[in-house]
């Protein structure tokens, strides 16, 4: 690859991995507004410490999920004069943080819907 092709092909990568990321978002924020009301209609029915846990772990996950938006706009920011190896980097770092809060939501929802399912 040349040098221009691989420029292209950097600025590709990035464009694509922002649009993934900005799709990644919203689903996020919409099931994160999902999971919230959920978790506050079976509040008012059902005494249980899973819905406790559930909530605990939707909470953590909106805190690692917040953190990574905060802490990557400052790393962008700071890392915007390199861009040779930031796509690579970039991708590496937003994983470190969106797994970790993705596994967080999904035990978080699974606690709620058995929670809504058992307690119809």
């Amino acid at each position: 690859m040349t040098n221009k092709e691989q420029e292209q092909w950097l600025k590709n990568s990035q464009d694509y991995f922002k649009e993934v990321k900005a799709y990644n978002t919203a689903v996020m924020t919409v099931g994160y507004a999902t999971f919230f009301g959920l978790l506050i209609f079976l509040q008012k029915s059902i005494n249980s410490p899973l819905l406790f846990w559930a909530g605990f772990f939707i909470i953590l996950s909106v805190i690692i999920f917040i953190s990574h938006e905060l802490v990557n706009q400052i790393k962008l920011s700071l890392d915007l004069r390199r861009l040779d190896t930031e796509g690579k980097r970039q991708f590496r770092y937003w994983a470190w943080f969106f797994i970790p809060s993705l596994l967080f939501a999904v035990t978080g929802i699974v606690l709620l819907v058995y929670l809504f399912l058992s307690h119809l």
